[in-house]
């Protein structure tokens, strides 16, 4: 009895193995996040808010333009990537972005924006 291994089996094994390292991934940030930032982190240093930001959008792939917003004590009160583009370009609407601080009656915001590709 001999064992027959093609390309396509070889391609699909390569893709669910992606897919599980992506899940594993995001487990251990998700995980990160609850041991690191437990509830409402106080984003009052520049160090804070580079740690934060950093752990959040660290597996995205595409350009993201993301909101931390934040209490009058700078505590989170929630992360929200407002809007995702490509690897190198995305849109965001100032409207919606104002929309959303006044409907979490934020008193501060933080912008984040990322480049995956590693060019500004």
């Amino acid at each position: 009895m001999s064992l027959v291994v093609n390309d396509s089996c070889v391609e699909s094994l390569s893709a669910v193995a992606a897919q599980h390292e992506d899940w594993i991934i995001q487990q251990a940030i998700e995980l990160l996040e609850r041991r690191i930032f437990k509830v409402g982190p106080c984003l009052s240093r520049p160090a804070a808010v580079r740690d934060y930001l950093r752990l959040k959008l660290v597996a995205e792939p595409n350009e993201i333009f993301a909101i931390v917003f934040l209490d009058s004590m700078h505590q989170v009160l929630a992360y929200e990537p407002m809007f995702r583009g490509t690897i190198n370009s995305t849109a965001v609407y100032p409207r919606v972005v104002v929309q959303r601080v006044l409907e979490l009656k934020a008193a501060a915001v933080i912008f984040a924006h990322q480049h995956p590709s590693g060019v500004t």
